[in-house]
């Protein structure tokens, strides 16, 4: 197997507290040969880590050395249940002596919110999640630590469904008694998928199995078991049920299991007297580690379309509309746009295919950083890593005697400020389409792009007969291109989008399934690169020496796709964090636009006659880093925040959600 930079996620873990306290031991274990060897070890959680307990640096004269026992301890929390605790000791080594100086050192406790630590070295369950916490004690420049696991059980009726399930609902499904036709069939989410901790509005969509009245949810993870009960519900048109955690309750599912291994998620289902029982299958479910956290700026066709926007970090429920017609000239509409990587500036094609007019935005300030529209038309960019400079290309309309365009399009270099370009790329004679400049601090600067057909008229938004090549920079200068993917009629490869490692590269692979087009025709819609049906997402790497592969788990169909696989898998962009798994792994976000089932819900309708069936959603997809060769990715699931009645596209990241600082006149 080659070396890319992957690793297969086939393999499930089932581990439960008992194990996780184990692997806990190794954990302290090997940080304690770390500390030895004059390395690092630092099992803190990225985006839950922080102080609860005295904080500050504690000075005891002499000291030389800290211990903290138990090493390793587990708790056991009941939701509404009392507080548990645990009390620590702490040594302190001198010269020629030890001493307990358990109320003289400073604790802190990672990831915070499950536990505190008092100043006698008393940790004490706050009761609303479980989870792994590290309690490290500290004093001088020395600490110890030790790694508590917290697991959490809740059984009873969900929060929100309190008024309508009674309290002996538990008790219904004691039965023994099973019946095959009372079996629910879960829909989703997917099974084997993987959600960021902090995602909410997670629905679970399952068919109720007949005469179910009454439904037993379980989630049963490494640290958490959680049995709710609930009604069917579902909004009208839809059959099935479509349950919606109370969100403090999904919470305490993920943080109790973030970065510990699979859930399982299964449902019951019975009457109001419990005459029988009938069991779903068992999907599972990951949570990462690490919170994702920055901003997704996406496309939708609401009313005349709109750049919309989402805050990770926030607490909001849904996108907010962000750039509209009214931002441009009052009428023209915006739609493929770029984002800088910090998320101050924007630029967006407006018009559609044949205008190319570019806004470019500064994000803080809400006001546009030169009139619009910039005197260079473009209709797909990507900026470098520090903001400085956009790429573009336009292959459109040429000038009005020429309705479309052969020959070579070059790259072209934008001003990130002025909006001017201040360089242009000879390609060779390659007619380039869908830039992707390369976001990592380190490594050469590589943009990669469609290599088009260039003897074909056709437009920037409907390439044919495409290759993916790439240039990358040596100094000041880029070089000639490169293939990556060759060309190949019958099929096109476009989009692509560099991960924030630098290396690995996603793009898009469609099928001409209404006949091939010759070099120099344009291809009809099966495989122009505009929404194609047969779209899906192909992984490889820069570094070369392996063929790519689909992401055959992303691009798989949900339960209610059935056998359907021509789902529309487009326009794939990176979030722009490389995170924590586990202690183990790391972990890389993908979104892609698909006209895939959200579950029980149906896509929406189709915006234009390009999405001739079927609008698009936008879906996340996690994909783990490390050695190996195959298909990296987990199933995808369907971003909560959207609105789900509009055709959405290309969700663009930033690293900071940046919030207004001058409002718009």
């Amino acid at each position: 197997m080659s070396d890319w930079g992957l690793m297969n996620t086939k393999s499930t873990n089932k581990m439960g507290c008992r194990s996780a306290l184990a692997r806990a031991s190794l954990l302290l274990a090997a940080a304690a040969t770390l500390a030895g060897a004059g390395c690092a070890f630092n099992p803190n959680l990225k985006g839950g880590s922080g102080s609860a307990g005295t904080g500050g640096t504690a000075n005891i004269p002499g000291l030389t050395g800290l211990t903290i026992t138990p090493p390793t301890a587990t708790l056991m929390v009941t939701s509404g249940g009392p507080k548990q605790t645990q009390q620590y000791k702490v040594t302190g080594m001198f010269i020629g002596r030890s001493s307990d100086v358990t109320d003289q050192v400073s604790y802190s406790v990672s990831p915070t919110g499950i536990v505190t630590v008092d100043q006698n070295g008393l940790a004490a369950t706050t009761g609303t999640s479980g989870g792994q916490v590290t309690i490290t004690a500290s004093a001088n420049a020395v600490s110890a630590k030790a790694v508590l696991m917290v697991s959490y059980t809740f059984v009873g009726p969900d929060p929100g469904m309190s008024a309508t399930v009674p309290p002996s609902a538990p008790g219904l499904f004691t039965t023994t008694t099973n019946t095959a036709s009372r079996a629910p069939q879960l829909i989703y989410p997917n099974d084997n998928v993987l959600f960021p901790p902090n995602v909410s509005g997670i629905e679970i969509h399952f068919m109720p199995g007949t005469g179910n009245t009454l439904f037993e949810v379980n989630l049963i993870g490494p640290l958490s078991s959680v049995k709710t009960y609930i009604r069917c519900t579902a909004p009208a048109g839809i059959t099935g049920c479509i349950y919606l955690p109370d969100p403090g309750l999904w919470s305490s599912v993920a943080r109790s299991n973030a970065g510990q291994g699979n859930v399982a998620l299964s449902v019951r289902g019975t009457d109001d007297t419990g005459t029988s029982v009938g069991a779903s299958q068992t999907f599972h479910m990951r949570f990462s580690q690490d919170d994702i956290m920055g901003a997704l700026y996406y496309w939708t066709t609401s009313g005349k379309t709109a750049i919309m926007r989402w805050d990770f970090g926030g607490s909001t429920k849904t996108a907010v509309q962000y750039l509209t017609p009214a931002n441009t000239d009052g009428s023209t509409c915006v739609g493929c746009h770029a984002l800088a990587p910090d998320g101050t500036k924007l630029v967006a094609s407006a018009g559609g295919q044949g205008d190319g007019r570019l806004l470019l935005w500064n994000v803080s300030t809400n006001l546009p950083l030169q009139p619009f529209p910039l005197a260079q038309r473009s209709q797909f960019e990507s900026w470098n890593t520090d903001g400085t400079q956009f790429v573009g290309v336009y292959g459109d309309n040429q000038s009005s005697s020429s309705p479309g365009h052969k020959g070579p399009v070059n790259l072209m270099i934008f001003d990130g400020t002025s909006g001017a370009v201040t360089q242009t790329i000879d390609l060779g004679g390659l007619r380039a389409d869908h830039p992707d400049w390369s976001k990592n601090s380190t490594g050469p600067e590589t943009i990669a792009f469609t290599s088009v057909d260039a003897t074909a008229t056709t437009s920037d938004q409907r390439p044919s007969t495409g290759g993916i090549d790439y240039i990358q920079k040596n100094g000041a200068t880029w070089g000639t291109p490169q293939v990556l993917v060759p060309s190949q009629l019958g099929t096109n490869n476009y989009y692509p989008a560099i991960a924030p490692d630098g290396n690995l590269v996603v793009y898009d692979h469609s099928t001409c399934t209404n006949g091939t087009p010759a070099l120099g025709q344009t291809p009809d819609k099966s495989c122009d690169a505009d929404t194609d049906a047969t779209a899906t997402v192909y992984l490889t790497a820069l570094s070369g020496g392996v063929a790519p592969v689909p992401l055959t788990n992303a691009n798989a169909p949900g339960v209610a796709d059935g056998t359907n696989t021509a789902l529309t898998d487009s326009f794939p962009k990176w979030a722009p964090f490389i995170e924590n798994l586990d202690e183990l792994h790391k972990v890389v976000w993908l979104t892609f636009s698909s006209t895939r089932q959200y579950g029980l819900r149906s896509p929406p309708a189709p915006a234009s006659t390009d999405e001739t069936t079927k609008g698009t959603l936008i879906w996340m997809v996690g994909m783990i880093l490390g050695p190996g060769g195959s298909d990296p990715s987990y199933t995808a699931f369907a971003l909560p925040f959207q609105d789900i009645t509009t055709s959405n596209h290309i969700a663009q990241w930033t690293k900071i959600f940046v919030n207004i600082t001058i409002d718009q006149p």
